[in-house]
């Protein structure tokens, strides 16, 4: 009888505690906005607040515009584009990701080499804002490479220059570079192939400086347990012999563990790692290091790294998203199943951290949130999560795709309402605000004037739709601050002085 009434607790505090955190019914239908029907699809916002999807459909890749209220752009239409010449790509993984560059959009995944479907090519393309394909990259907007029977393509960061670097997977992983007409670079690594070894990396991404930062796992040949594992290299693929222990860190552990994501902070000088774990019951844990040479940030939590936080009634955990708020919250999402009992789809699992790596229970008792992943009736599980938006009034958009058993496949973009963040926690009423920003919209610069600091220098950071700190740096109030680098779009300003921090809304012409 206590084992039925501990279980009731359970289903009562679960249903209590996720009101904090909800659906914006606004968007979309009830909060949902189905792409389409497939494994798996990816989603960029545009500056304007617009979303562009990819997945693909038979023997294409299907193009769509959603607007800001989760609707079809009707005019955008579907866009067809073909990279297959067979009857049908690899639908599985055909689109595994996008980015935006200087106005083009850049995709990378995999498609079939052969009228059997045993072999793949990487493919990369470009393409311009309208859905057309860019003509002048590769040979008529993509290039293929051949990648064998189990070749995948996961990951991929673009410099200035405009040339990509690609993270593939093939009998071992492997970074392949495009210069920025989508030919592959053969000065780079072995014929434009940089092998990495027995590295099993999940993301890669590009430093200020454009050296490259990969992070994911290593088998230790010793225990075998795969340990989360971190390296950097140079911009010609050779390690970083200044970070870590000659450009590699290893955090040792006695069950598996992996870094699946990670944040950069360059006002603080340090990256936040976020690490799944596992050892019968999975667990989180989040761990700091500086950025200039890989050490852990003795301030944060103990030494560098918080405990493994694991659940009792959430065994199976992994958790994929991380972002750090502009209040200093830490927020991580993945999904959870088996959550009561082993039958239960998987589903979104929401976690908030404080700045120092403790658990944050102001708005769970639990310290986490569980969420159906569609509307009830479709039964769709959260198996990928590929994206989170953080949008700039709080509230945030996830891009995930997920099968059932009754309905197949489908790939959602859903937004949430901004109370669980504390996004604003920072924002000021503008009404009762003493700064203002003008022009707004601003072009190479702005000015802030604030009417009780006068000419008082002030710390700022700038974060894009993304959440993404895209500027730090110092000036003086009644001063222009140059933001010349940035691109077109939407951003927030968070400023500190003397100890007082505010928060402005700008948008870049």
């Amino acid at each position: 009888m206590k084992k039925y009434y501990f279980l009731l607790l359970l289903a009562v505090s679960y249903f209590t505690t996720a009101q904090t955190f909800s659906l914006d019914s606004s968007f979309g239908e009830s909060g949902y906005k189905k792409i389409n029907s497939t494994t798996l699809s990816d989603a960029i916002m545009l500056p304007d607040g617009q979303f562009i999807t990819a997945y693909s459909s038979s023997s294409s890749i299907n193009i769509k515009k959603i607007n800001q209220n989760g609707t079809v752009d009707a005019a955008f239409g579907t866009k067809i584009i073909n990279v297959d010449s067979y009857s049908s790509i690899d639908e599985s993984e055909s689109v595994k990701k996008m980015v935006l560059h200087n106005g083009k959009i850049i995709i990378i995944g995999k498609a079939n080499a052969n009228p059997t479907y045993s072999l793949y090519n990487l493919f990369i393309l470009r393409m311009n804002l309208d859905g057309t394909l860019d003509t002048s990259f590769g040979t008529n907007g993509f290039t293929k490479i051949s990648l064998g029977q189990n070749g995948t393509a996961d990951d991929i960061v673009v410099d200035d220059n405009g040339n990509s670097y690609v993270l593939g997977y093939n009998m071992g992983s492997f970074m392949l570079k495009f210069n920025a007409n989508g030919i592959i670079d053969n000065s780079f690594g072995n014929s434009g192939s940089l092998a990495l070894g027995s590295f099993n990396p999940k993301k890669l991404y590009r430093q200020n400086d454009g050296k490259f930062l990969l992070v994911g796992s290593k088998k230790n040949t010793s225990t075998n347990i795969n340990e989360s594992y971190v390296e950097r290299r140079l911009t010609n693929g050779n390690y970083d012999s200044g970070f870590g222990n000659n450009g590699v860190i290893i955090v040792p552990s006695n069950m598996h563990t992996s870094v699946t994501n990670f944040e950069y902070d360059y006002s603080n000088n340090t990256i936040l790692l976020l690490h799944s774990a596992s050892d019968g019951y999975d667990s989180v844990f989040l761990s700091k290091i500086q950025i200039s040479d890989g050490a852990f940030v003795t301030g944060f939590s103990n030494g560098g790294r918080t405990p493994n936080y694991s659940f009792t009634d959430a065994p199976r955990l992994f958790i994929s998203q991380i972002k750090v708020l502009p209040n200093s919250k830490i927020l991580v999402i993945g999904n959870v199943s088996n959550f009561w009992t082993a039958n239960i789809n998987t589903q979104l699992f929401v976690m908030r951290f404080n700045a120092n790596g403790a658990i944050d229970y102001s708005t769970s008792n639990n310290g986490y949130q569980i969420f159906n992943t569609t509307p009830p009736s479709t039964s769709v599980r959260a198996d990928y999560i590929q994206r989170m938006f953080v949008l700039d009034e709080g509230s945030f958009i996830l891009s995930y795709s997920g099968g059932s058993a009754t309905y197949g496949y489908s790939s959602y973009l859903t937004k949430f309402t901004g109370a669980f963040l504390g996004v604003n926690d920072t924002a000021v009423d503008r009404s009762q605000s003493p700064l203002i920003l003008y022009p707004n919209p601003v072009g190479n610069t702005f000015t802030i004037q604030n009417k009780n600091k006068g000419n008082y220098s002030f710390e700022y950071r700038i974060l894009d739709v993304l959440g993404r700190i895209v500027q730090t740096g110092s000036s003086k109030f009644n001063t222009e601050t140059n933001i010349q680098e940035l691109q077109k779009g939407k951003y927030i300003i968070l400023t500190e002085a003397k100890g007082e921090k505010q928060s402005l809304k700008f948008i870049k012409n």
